[in-house]
Order: C-alpha cells, then sequence, then structure tokens
C-alpha cells in the first residue's frame, strides 16, 4: 500500500512542477512579447491611428467623398519632384474596416498579417509614393514604419531567407 501511495505522490509532484514550468515559461514568453511591442518604434497603436494616414509631417486635413486620408504638405518639406508626384496635395486609402495594425485585436477588430500589411502598403499606393515621391536625399522625413516594410522583402521571403542561410 505504502509504494502505490509513494508512486501517487511522485506522479502528483511531478505534474504540479510539470504545470508550474508551464506557467513560467508561458509568462516569460508573453512577457518578451510584450516587451519587443512595446520598444517598436513606431508603435503599432500610431500606425493605426495616425502614422498610415499621411506621410510625416504632412497634415490629415480630412477625408474626401471616396472615403480616402487627404494629405497637405502645409510644411513645405522638400520632396522629389518626378512625375506623377504630387508636393503639396495626395490621398491615401484608409485601413479596411474591421482591420487593424495593432496586434492582439484591440477594440474586437482584427489584426492584419505581416502579409496583408505588407500588401495594404503595396497596393494602395504608399510604397510607390515613398520610393517615388518621398522626400528628397539628404531631408529628414522618411515615412517612418511605411518606408521600413515597402523597402524590406515580402514578409514570405523573409522567413524563407531565414531558413534558408
Amino acid at each position: 500500500m505504502s509504494v502505490v501511495i509513494n508512486i501517487l505522490a511522485i506522479i502528483g509532484i511531478i505534474f504540479i512542477l510539470s504545470t508550474l514550468f508551464y506557467y513560467i515559461y508561458k509568462y516569460m514568453k508573453e512577457r518578451t512579447v510584450r516587451t519587443i511591442i512595446a520598444n517598436k518604434n513606431p508603435p503599432d497603436s500610431y500606425m493605426q491611428n495616425t502614422g498610415l494616414q499621411c506621410p510625416d509631417y504632412w497634415v490629415n486635413t480630412g477625408i474626401d467623398a471616396n472615403g480616402n486620408h487627404i494629405c497637405i504638405n502645409s510644411f513645405n518639406i522638400p520632396s522629389n519632384n518626378t512625375s506623377p508626384c504630387n508636393t503639396t496635395r495626395v490621398s491615401f486609402k484608409p485601413i479596411p474596416t474591421g482591420k487593424t495594425w495593432e496586434y492582439n485585436n484591440p477594440n474586437g477588430l482584427t489584426s492584419l498579417s505581416d502579409t496583408e500589411k505588407y500588401n495594404f502598403l503595396k497596393d494602395n499606393g504608399r510604397c510607390d509614393w515613398v520610393n517615388k515621391c518621398g522626400p528628397k536625399s539628404g531631408t529628414q522625413g522618411i515615412w517612418t514604419g511605411v518606408n521600413e516594410i515597402c523597402n524590406s522583402p515580402p514578409p514570405d521571403q523573409k522567413s524563407q531567407t531565414r531558413f534558408n542561410k
């Protein structure tokens, strides 16, 4: 009888220790993710609410009849004057309804995946604007966050590059 009790006690201790290690591991993993998200610059909440609407230092003056954000270069930031660039006024489509740039589905919205973010910037003219119409060489004021994504490989290629090394 005491052998059975000892075996059950050992199994119980192993179960308790396993559960404890699992929750410690889970806590440390979540803490690491929160730290990475908190240190991301610009933050996803900024990108959702301000950063995606207009280039840096351009002023969002409202929404046009098509629902696009109207951006005005009211500070006269020197931009590339290549055709077809408008260096004083541009407009950009908003994030699709029900979607968010942020993680963890804040406010019940669906978070865009890395691939969806990349495609959204490429398909809606933001990457073209950054690369063709953005600030003149030597001028501060790139479109922070947008420039970083537009000038990196697509998310699916990033993972392939990482595993091919």
